[in-house]
């Protein structure tokens, strides 16, 4: 009864057998022969080691087959209920249309019965279905924009790279607060000339974080960082001298662990010596970091070292087109008005667009006074400072030593400097620092510009060469202006004209002035301007008022004697001195002139016109100066102009 069961059982689990875990045993059993019957011992452990795995393969897979509860339907036998039978269910294979003769292997055998109607058995379908399993539930997530896109406002383009760089910069440090669970992170330069930390950016929890931007280099931690360029780690932090290590932290704030790593960037020296920023990071937790820590932050301050080389080329790059665009537009207002008075205030204006300044001042030479002077000043709050016009010392000021020896200086701190700005009587209250570039050509020097600030240790090195470029351009017009200059009043006769240039007529002024004096005569100068000019060279071009100006030359040589002197003066101003003349005479000499010009037809490119003047007489006795001549001709040619032109005054 024992064996039939075991045969049984046997003959169930040979059945229960897949083709492939038939097969997998059939191997096993081979290869467990095959083991036996070779002699090599190498061979016969691989052979058995295989026929295990072969059946071992074939019990676990039916294992698992059987876990699962998958039944083959041919092992189920009919089960019989008390229910009512019901109708066959139709299945997926072609019933109706096989032979009603043949008798599949699914077919229970019809066994005939006796008596005179045959009754067939009807057929049991017995349906099995798998065993569900439960579906694994499915994580719901709810994901938000923010999560993989940045909603809040990014910096615009006009903001420049500084904005860009601590935008870049804040997300660094969340990335690493957010990495190491830290309490506050946070980002310092290291200004060495200034001995200065720096804050750049932070990232906190804490209520007590410093509101001071700048703090002195001292003994704490982040000091001691910046100066040796070696990380930090505190494992425990001293919650008493905690304001005094970390210099970030107003009050006592529950941080037990700290870490600090250097940050390097250079451009030229490789590799650096001394870190430009240091990178903090704290936390609650005891023993919290650790050398895996500064390997991760070693990675970040990578980051942010490449950041700082993307900052530094983008603002290279900002600076140099605003200087182009200032020497661009001090071009274009020397075009429109090329004097020195023009120049200067250009180049103070450009100035104080490209460095940061409480003050700009610029000192050149004055050619009638023959001193050095301030010719423009901007004072940006109105302070008590140095008036434009004021006299400087050239010998005992530090405006004066830059003109002398053309050096450009930079004083961090005025108080430690001895020397005043520009005279030992200045009124000036503060003391901050100060820039002066020399206003130089390959000739000479012309002047010097004298940027300051109230804050101590504003300029560097590359603030003065930025200032250098604006002022280059500055001494190149400066030098024309001396050459055209030196070619306009040494050379004795206008080009255009045909009369003495100013330099000449002032010359023989105060010789026939001098000689009037002597011998006491009297000698009276006329000063003419033309009408309207700038209107005529809007309505005809610019070639008229060539055009006019010879014109008008010759007409006067015509109306002088020849020991009489006629000169440019300017522009559009003549001035004519005549020898042994009263003031009466003069002014109907000039009357005279008056009406000549005013009925001579001119033609230029085939256009006829006619031009009127404005006549300006005065005398001279024995008592008066070449030069009170010359302002009193110019003070009443000024009346005649206002008056509305085409009259002649007489002072």
């Amino acid at each position: 009864m024992t064996d039939a069961r075991g045969l049984t059982t046997f003959r169930s689990w040979i059945k229960s057998l897949t083709l492939v875990q038939e097969l997998s045993v059939l191997a096993g059993v081979f290869l467990f022969f095959g083991g036996l019957a070779v002699d090599a011992m190498l061979v016969r452990v691989f052979l058995l080691a295989a026929s295990a795995s072969a059946i071992a393969y074939a019990v676990v897979s039916l294992r698992a087959q059987r876990s699962l509860n998958i039944i083959d339907p041919d092992d189920l036998e009919p089960e019989f209920t008390d229910e009512e039978p019901q109708p066959p269910m139709a299945k997926l294979i072609f019933d109706d249309l096989r032979d009603p003769g043949t008798v599949r292997r699914e077919d229970p055998p019809v066994e005939p019965t006796p008596g005179p109607a045959t009754v067939t058995a009807p057929e049991i379908v017995v349906t099995v279905a798998a065993p569900s399993r439960p579906e694994p539930p499915v994580r719901q997530y709810e994901f938000q924009l923010s999560d993989f896109f940045e909603t809040e406002e990014e910096p615009v383009a006009d903001d420049g790279p500084r904005a860009e760089f601590r935008y870049l910069v804040k997300k660094v440090l969340t990335v690493i607060k957010n990495v190491h669970f830290a309490h506050t992170v946070a980002l310092f330069w290291v200004n060495r000339d200034k001995q200065q930390l720096v804050l750049e950016n932070h990232v906190t929890e804490a209520e007590s974080f410093t509101p001071n931007r700048r703090q002195e280099i001292g003994v704490d931690v982040v000091s001691q960082i910046a100066a040796s360029g070696k990380p930090q780690i505190l494992t425990s932090v001293n919650a008493t001298s905690l304001p005094e290590m970390l210099p970030y932290y107003g009050a006592s704030e529950p941080v037990r662990t700290f870490v600090g790593v250097p940050i390097f960037y250079a451009r030229t020296v490789l590799p650096p010596k001394e870190p430009v920023a240091v990178l903090t990071v704290d936390c609650k937790g005891e023993d919290a970091y650790g050398p895996e820590t500064l390997a991760q932050l070693g990675q970040f301050t990578k980051l942010i070292s490449a950041l700082i080389q993307s900052y530094t080329d983008k603002y290279d790059l900002l600076l140099d087109s605003e200087v182009l665009r200032s020497i661009t537009r001090l071009r274009e207002q020397l075009r429109l008005d090329f004097t020195v008075h023009n120049t200067v205030r250009s180049l103070v204006e450009e100035t104080s667009r490209v460095v940061p300044w409480d003050y700009v001042s610029a000192v050149v030479y004055d050619e009638n006074r023959k001193i050095w002077v301030l010719q423009h000043v901007l004072n940006r709050m109105n302070d008590p400072y140095v008036p434009a016009g004021h006299e400087i010392d050239l010998h005992r000021s530090l405006a004066g030593q830059v003109i002398q020896y053309s050096v450009p200086k930079l004083v961090d701190h005025l108080a430690s400097v001895n020397l005043p700005r520009f005279y030992p009587a200045e009124r000036t209250e503060t003391a901050g620092s100060l820039v002066a570039i020399p206003l130089t050509s390959v000739r000479r020097c012309y002047g010097v510009l004298v940027v300051e600030s109230k804050d101590v240790r504003t300029y560097s090195e590359a603030d003065a060469r930025l200032i250098q470029k604006l002022s280059d351009t500055a001494s190149w017009a400066l030098e024309i202006l001396t050459l055209t200059d030196v070619a306009t009043n040494y050379v004795a006769t206008d080009e255009v004209t045909g009369v003495a240039t100013r330099r000449h007529f002032v010359d023989r002024m105060q010789e026939e002035v001098q000689r009037a004096g002597d011998f006491a005569s009297e000698v009276a100068l006329v000063m003419i301007a033309i009408d309207n000019l700038q209107t005529l060279a809007g309505k005809y071009g610019a070639e008229s008022v060539d055009a006019v100006l010879q014109a008008i030359g010759r007409l006067i040589r015509s109306a002088v004697r020849p020991y009489d002197v006629v000169g440019r003066f300017d522009t559009n101003r003549f001035v004519a001195l005549l020898v042994e003349t009263t003031t009466n005479e003069a002014s109907l000499w000039a009357e005279k002139l008056r009406k000549n010009v005013a009925g001579h037809i001119m033609n230029v490119n085939g256009k006829s016109f006619s031009v009127t003047i404005s006549v300006g007489v005065s005398g001279a006795s024995t008592e008066l100066s070449d030069m009170v001549l010359l302002e009193n001709a110019d003070r009443v040619l000024k009346k005649a102009v206002e008056a509305g032109g085409n009259i002649v005054r007489v002072f």
